[in-house]
């Protein structure tokens, strides 16, 4: 499903900021400006060829990508925090494993660490370590006090020589500062495009990219680690058995693929909550679908977004959020609704266990008879069900082995480091 432009070098790194802005509001375009602030002082240090200063810059736009309790985030917005562990483990294991940056990713692993004691440990990227490091804290200092403080900035990052941060890496800020204006330019507002003016990168590297944001919200609770894929999978073969043709597969696929990015704004006491939800929590559960609208912003094919952005929609018109009816939803989108329904009912949750095939197929099948879901996509499923769900499941077996692996390493080396 690569040779494709659905997702590609031209809209991920947008959907990748639209995303990280949705984890906490205090950290609003932080990725993006630490990139901006990294993508200068990379160009003066001088040292590294054009493909490997974007990947560095796509790291340091991913740099928070870990963080996802708001009580480290509390810490991470002061300028003088070091040393947290949570968020950097959980983001160097999700860029070392599950993006294309593995060679860069202890840099994130180490991007609160101190000069002083980084020598500690062993690592190839110290130095990018630092400058990740300088770049982020500057940002918050910015965001925080201003550019009228510039001056009190500049004594803080002289005052750290050695201690915060290594001496080069200051004398790196100094001079891109004075080539290229940095903090006038964060104070006027920059784009991605300021960062990287032409994204060079393949449609399969783009792809690595979505399928580990997809992945990064669906490991934020041990009830949805394989929901997307599974969701995805279901959807691309049930398309396939229905004899739509690769354009609209492809559509489907990606569609699929996108559908519960909004996800990343829910909270997870509300993800996993153990029973039925308020309606005050169930109308916050609701608005993830108005928040992938949101990421995709409206940089993805309108098929594409529209399958992502239907899925709870009902035939009858009583889904939500637009509560548009049968002769308003596309084959494509009535695909993806039972694929996620199959998916959810399959899946464990925090207030069920997995439902045995018999009773997903007799609510699906009751679900078509109340005219709900698409009965030709429930029949298609249901004929189908064994050889679907056994696909499913070996499509997902790598993804479960990661999802422990990811949390045995996290342990360990949340032991190892405090």
């Amino acid at each position: 499903m690569t040779e494709t432009s659905i997702v590609n070098c031209s809209n991920i790194s947008g959907m990748i900021q639209r995303t990280l802005n949705e984890v906490d509001s205090r950290l609003i375009d932080h990725g993006m400006r630490v990139a901006f602030l990294v993508s200068r002082l990379l160009e003066v240090q001088g040292i590294y060829d054009q493909k490997e200063k974007q990947d560095i810059c796509f790291l340091a736009l991913l740099h928070d990508v870990g963080a996802y309790k708001t009580e480290e985030i509390a810490q991470m917005v002061r300028f003088e925090s070091e040393n947290i562990w949570g968020h950097s483990i959980y983001g160097y294991l999700f860029l070392y494993y599950l993006s294309p940056l593995r060679k860069w990713a202890d840099a994130v692993l180490f991007h609160h660490v101190s000069a002083e004691k980084l020598d500690r440990f062993t690592s190839d990227n110290k130095v990018l370590a630092q400058i990740l490091n300088l770049a982020d804290r500057v940002d918050l200092f910015l965001d925080q006090r201003g550019i009228e403080e510039r001056e009190k900035l500049f004594d803080i990052l002289n005052a750290s020589r050695g201690r915060r941060f290594y001496s080069e890496v200051v004398d790196l800020f100094f001079e891109a500062e004075e080539r290229y204006d940095l903090l006038e330019c964060l104070d006027r507002g920059i784009g991605f495009e300021d960062v990287i003016e032409n994204v060079d990168m393949k449609t399969e590297e783009a792809d690595e990219y979505l399928k580990m944001m997809t992945f990064a919200i669906d490991f934020r609770s041990c009830h949805t680690v394989t929901h997307t894929i599974t969701t995805t999978n279901i959807s691309y073969l049930v398309a396939k058995l229905m004899g739509l043709d690769e354009e609209r597969v492809r559509h489907v696929y990606y569609g699929a693929m996108l559908h519960d990015l909004g996800k990343i704004g829910i909270p997870v006491e509300i993800l996993e909550f153990p029973g039925r939800l308020s309606n005050q929590a169930m109308a916050i559960m609701r608005t993830h679908v108005d928040i992938t609208e949101k990421i995709l912003g409206g940089v993805i094919d309108p098929v594409t977004a529209q399958i992502a952005l239907r899925h709870h929609e009902k035939l009858n018109g009583s889904g939500y959020p637009k509560k548009l009816k049968a002769e308003q939803l596309s084959l494509e989108e009535r695909i993806v609704a039972v694929a996620d329904m199959v998916s959810a009912l399959l899946g464990t949750r925090s207030y069920k266990e997995s439902y045995p095939n018999e009773k997903v197929i007799a609510i699906i099948r009751q679900q078509a008879d109340l005219g709900l879901v698409d009965s030709d996509v429930v029949d298609t499923m249901i004929e189908h069900f064994d050889e679907i769900t056994d696909a499913v499941k070996m499509r997902c077996s790598p993804i479960l082995r990661i999802y422990n692996g990811l949390n045995s390493e996290y342990e360990r080396l949340m032991l190892q480091f405090q």
